[in-house]
């Protein structure tokens, strides 16, 4: 009887401490997610597909603050909801869109129009970077992308000599810090977090 009392108690006091400390628990998952670098000069930035909107509005202020001369668009996912307006384009479409209607000249836009995911995306800045001889670039996700882009790019960016800064946009959409609170921030920690897991066991 003593026995299963302290066990009771045991459960009692652990979902206590839980439920009070729930939201630095819950922002834990978040906070573990984001890597961002301290910003130095660069030879271009590159902006990852899956996020024209923020991700372009973060490149834009990257450019007009003087960080590096051009930017570079990459991906060939295409958006399949734009076809109701019979509108055929890909998310590095919309990235360039962004960057264009707040006034970044379409001069210091690179388009690479492929790479459909992260590891795809990799590849294509990897030969950029060769054959362009970048000594460092700015690659801009979304925050609760960084730490997939971290582990994906920086390790064989250092083996090619190319110094790598990433940087995070914050969604328009819900606060990283308290993803719970929305649907769209539970949408997006769960399904960043089984990529990551899948990149673990995959790569």
């Amino acid at each position: 009887m003593r026995k299963i009392f302290i066990l009771l108690l045991s459960v009692f006091l652990l979902g206590t401490a839980v439920y009070l400390f729930r939201a630095p628990i819950l922002r834990s998952f978040a906070t573990f997610l984001i890597r961002e670098d301290s910003l130095q000069k660069a030879d271009a930035i590159f902006i990852l597909s899956g996020g024209g909107y923020d991700r372009g509005n973060l490149a834009a202020k990257l450019f007009d603050n003087g960080w590096a001369p051009k930017i570079i668009c990459t991906g060939g996912n295409a958006m399949p909801e734009l076809c109701v307006f019979d509108i055929d384009t890909l998310e590095s479409d919309m990235a360039r869109a962004n960057l264009l209607q707040q006034g970044i000249p379409d001069s210091v836009i690179v388009m690479i129009r492929n790479g459909t995911s992260t590891k795809e995306e990799a590849k294509i800045i990897f030969n950029y970077c060769s054959t362009n001889h970048f000594t460092r670039i700015i690659i801009v996700s979304s925050k609760l992308h960084t730490y997939r882009v971290n582990d994906v790019f920086r390790k064989k960016l250092k083996e090619q000599g190319v110094d790598l800064i990433i940087r995070g946009a914050a969604s328009s959409r819900f606060n990283e810090l308290e993803w719970w609170k929305t649907e769209d921030g539970l949408i997006a920690i769960n399904n960043e977090w089984l990529k990551t897991f899948y990149y673990w066991w995959k790569y």
